[in-house]
Order: C-alpha cells, then sequence, then structure tokens
C-alpha cells in the first residue's frame, strides 16, 4: 500500500483487552484512513504493569515510525499520568524530533479536548489504577482546576460493560457531589460507551464531558483536516472545536 491510499496511523495500545472500543473507534474513522496497531503487554491494570510498560512504549513508537506511518497516538492515560505532564511533553518532543512525525497520547487530547471547550474547573473519573493523586497531578499541571479525582467502583479487567443507566447514575452523582465543575473527564473507554448518555450527562447537569474515544477521534480529525461534526454523543462531537494552539 501507498500514502496515496489514505493517511497510515500508528495505534500503541496498553492492551488487547479494549478490542471492541478499538473496533467502535476504527468504524468511525473515514474508509480510506489506514492503521496500524501495536499492543502493549498489560492484562491486569496494575500499576506495576503500567510503570514497567514505558520502555515497550519507546519501542513501538520507534517501530511504527520506521514503518511509515503519518501519526502516532498513544493511547492509555496511567502512561502519561506516571511520567507525568512535564516529563510526558518532553518526551513527545523527543520523538516528533527524532522521527519527524507527530505524535500524541490519550492524556494531551483529553487535555486539548478541555481545552477547546473553555472547560478549566474539572472532575476526573475512571477505573484504571492511576484514577487517584497521578491523574489529579497531571491536569493539575496542565493547567487546570482539579475538583475530584474519584475512582469507579470497577476492576479494571472485568468483563462487560456498565450499563447506561448505571452509568449514568454513577457520573451524575459524581458530578453533583461538586458543585462548580465545568466539565467531567472520564477515564477508560472499554467499559462506557461512547453513547447518548455523554450528551444526558451534559444537557442535564450543564456541563461538558470528555469522553476519551471522543478526545481520540475529535484530534485524529483535526489532525487529518476532516472535521465534520458527529451530533448525538456529546458537545466536543456535535461541535468540533478547534485544536488549541500550540499543539
Amino acid at each position: 500500500m501507498t500514502k496515496a491510499q489514505g493517511p497510515l496511523l500508528g495505534m500503541v495500545k496498553p492492551s488487547k483487552r479494549a478490542a471492541k472500543s478499538h473496533a467502535e473507534l476504527l468504524a468511525m474513522l473515514p474508509g480510506d484512513v489506514r492503521t496500524v496497531e501495536r499492543f502493549a503487554p498489560i492484562q491486569h491494570g496494575a500499576l506495576e504493569e503500567f510503570e514497567n510498560v514505558l520502555p515497550v512504549y519507546e519501542q513501538f513508537v520507534r517501530e511504527l515510525a520506521g514503518e511509515g506511518v503519518d501519526l502516532i497516538h498513544v493511547e492509555g492515560t496511567p502512561a502519561s499520568f506516571i511520567m507525568g505532564h512535564d516529563l510526558e511533553q518532553r518526551t513527545i518532543a523527543r520523538w516528533q524530533n527524532e522521527f519527524n512525525i507527530p505524535v500524541f497520547t490519550s492524556a494531551t487530547c483529553q487535555a486539548n479536548a478541555l481545552r477547546a471547550l473553555d472547560a478549566r474547573k474539572i472532575v476526573d473519573a475512571g477505573y484504571d489504577p492511576t484514577t487517584g493523586p497521578p491523574a489529579e497531578r497531571y491536569f493539575r499541571d496542565a493547567g487546570f482546576i482539579v475538583l475530584a479525582v474519584e475512582k469507579a467502583p470497577i476492576e479494571w479487567d472485568a468483563n462487560g460493560d456498565i450499563s447506561n443507566d448505571v452509568a449514568f447514575s454513577m457520573l451524575a452523582s459524581l458530578v453533583r457531589r461538586h458543585p462548580g465543575a465545568e466539565a467531567l473527564c472520564l477515564q477508560g473507554s472499554s467499559k462506557w460507551r461512547l453513547n447518548e448518555v455523554i450528551a444526558r450527562l451534559e444537557d442535564e447537569l450543564n456541563i461538558v464531558v470528555v469522553h476519551p474515544m471522543a478526545a481520540r477521534y475529535w484530534e485524529l480529525m483535526h489532525r487529518l483536516g476532516r472535521t465534520g461534526p458527529r451530533p448525538g454523543v456529546g458537545r466536543l462531537l456535535a461541535s468540533m472545536p478547534p485544536l488549541p494552539t500550540p499543539l
């Protein structure tokens, strides 16, 4: 295949467990966009696993660059939160300078989405092992006022999704405990889906919601110069606000 057939995206993922959500993202992408994936060996979602995966991510970025991809997305916010905002930014800059390929992470696209939606006061929820002080520190260092970071009572390696009703009740309760929040940022895309629950939370609670898959798709589309709206799953994709600058 040649680049004339469409852009080639390199995607580094922490695990194969999120195959369903990854397939949903691929279905959203334009038909000419091609992808090549690398999967890190995270099996149980333990903090130690994510701490030890950083050299694997480095290797995968190097491999994808060697395969001629046009853009690299490094997924999994735990790795970013463990590094911290400043080290992550230096690492991205080093990769881009070395390989001359744009690179962005799950954490950077979430931060970019929050900025694009003019949200500064946030609450964060997830089920990763870094949902706690590491996430709070990352977003604080990225310039946000973090009102709360709460871990959902869900096991990382549990099978099955959270039902829409349970997800709404859980997340609405979190937001209501922290009046003044302008945004809810979610970690993890394999348990709560990118669906109408996002728009319902926004409408009923008067906040914006940044779902990880929405942030990923939004930045990918902007970087590819394709910014058509996708209504029904929240304000980020319905309005497709511009990427903040500088990238």
